[in-house]
């Protein structure tokens, strides 16, 4: 039960944080404030973020309400976190023209080449957090594949 407490923790911080720090970081002059934004992108935007908002609060719920399965509350709010923060790495891929970096685009940030943004750092951070309360949840450190021989009982 320890392992699910550390797990509950990671997550809500990461829950927390994100939605916090979004609201932050996004209600700016380089993000939704930023007149050269299209007005519906700016729409979308503070879409998202309260999105995040609430779907970290109903993590959050899940993660400390009264269960007889607590692992299964921690497998969902990771998932759920990981879905926002996994498609940081991919959009650029799918998007053309998308980019995670804000600032000016004569001031990227590179390492050995390619663009490393401080959302990208922060992003890998909150997904190892993640996939570390995803392994706590597992009792024993058993591998997830058992969660379909135990489907099948």
């Amino acid at each position: 039960m320890e392992r699910i407490r550390i797990a509950r923790w990671i997550l809500t911080i990461v829950l927390a944080a994100g939605a916090i720090a979004s609201f932050i970081l996004d209600w700016s002059s380089n993000h939704l404030l930023n007149p050269l934004w299209h007005p519906h992108a700016r729409f979308h935007g503070a879409l998202l973020l309260f999105l995040l908002a609430g779907v970290s609060a109903a993590a959050s719920w899940l993660l400390w309400r009264k269960s007889t399965e607590p692992e299964i509350a921690v497998r969902m709010a990771a998932f759920v976190s990981l879905s926002f923060w996994t498609p940081l790495f991919y959009i650029t891929s799918i998007l053309p023209g998308s980019t995670s970096w804000a600032g000016r685009p004569d001031a990227d940030p590179r390492l050995h080449g390619s663009l490393v943004t401080p959302n990208l750092i922060v992003a890998a951070i909150c997904v190892l957090l993640n996939v570390t309360s995803l392994w706590l949840s597992f009792p024993g450190r058993r591998p997830p594949h058992d969660l379909v021989d135990r489907a099948r009982e």
